[in-house]
């Protein structure tokens, strides 16, 4: 029983030391948030959120210059995911990052080691479209970092963090790593926030491969966001 106890003991150490992913808390839901958006929704954040590492692997395979990868590659990201927003919500209001990107920079807590860093507004004041409506929820795309078989602890877990692998083996999967909030903008309060992470393996990687990636995503978030509610 002695040695049964000690092994468990040296076990519950090491999940402490190095971070048992099985752990963590990726998602974090406010109190007050019972209701899903349904059939509209504000969203900003895309212009800047968007950042592809490894770009020789990815401008080769998607055979764009290395040069143009972050550009080319990140605006095609960008126009996909508005689009299957679009496709999503029926009414969907784009605003600017700069109607967000103004306020400080703040940390929000999922769990005693997971913190996302993001712009929120501050209190008192509404996001508000080019026609000054102010729509009542808005996403706040903080991150999308996409790469190669990326963990999301190794960049949300602070124990851990900077901690990616530096290997130039071959990689398994193309990964996704993002991170949102849903703001209540007429409470100034964040609904619903999370990270999450997508694997898709790689056969051949095109185009249209980055293209599903971005819609496996969206699929994601609204997933979390019906899941997330308080019932």
């Amino acid at each position: 029983m002695t040695f049964k106890k000690s092994v468990l003991s040296i076990g519950f150490a090491i999940c402490m030391l190095t971070g048992c992913a099985d752990s963590y808390h990726w998602t974090t839901s406010h109190p007050s948030y019972h209701k899903a958006p349904y059939g509209g929704i504000a969203v900003t954040g895309i212009e800047n959120a968007f950042v592809i590492t490894r770009s020789n692997w990815f401008a080769k395979r998607l055979e764009i210059g290395t040069d143009s990868i972050q550009i080319k590659g990140t605006l095609h990201c960008r126009n996909t995911f508005e689009t299957e927003m679009r496709k999503a919500y029926g009414n969907l209001i784009v605003l600017p990052d700069s109607a967000n990107t103004k306020f400080p920079e703040e940390s929000l807590k999922l769990d005693e080691r997971i913190f996302i860093k993001g712009h929120i507004p501050e209190q008192g004041i509404t996001l508000k479209d080019s026609a000054g409506n102010v729509p009542p929820v808005v996403l706040i795309l903080h991150e999308f970092i996409i790469g190669t078989d990326l963990k999301r602890e190794n960049f949300f877990d602070y124990a851990l963090i900077h901690n990616e692998s530096g290997s130039i083996r071959k990689p398994d999967n193309v990964s996704a790593i993002f991170s949102y909030t849903l703001w209540d903008n007429l409470k100034q309060r964040p609904l619903f926030s999370a990270v999450d992470e997508i694997q898709q393996p790689i056969t051949t990687y095109k185009l249209s491969n980055l293209t599903n990636l971005i819609q496996l995503a969206v699929q994601k978030i609204r997933k979390n966001l019906y899941e997330g509610v308080i019932k």
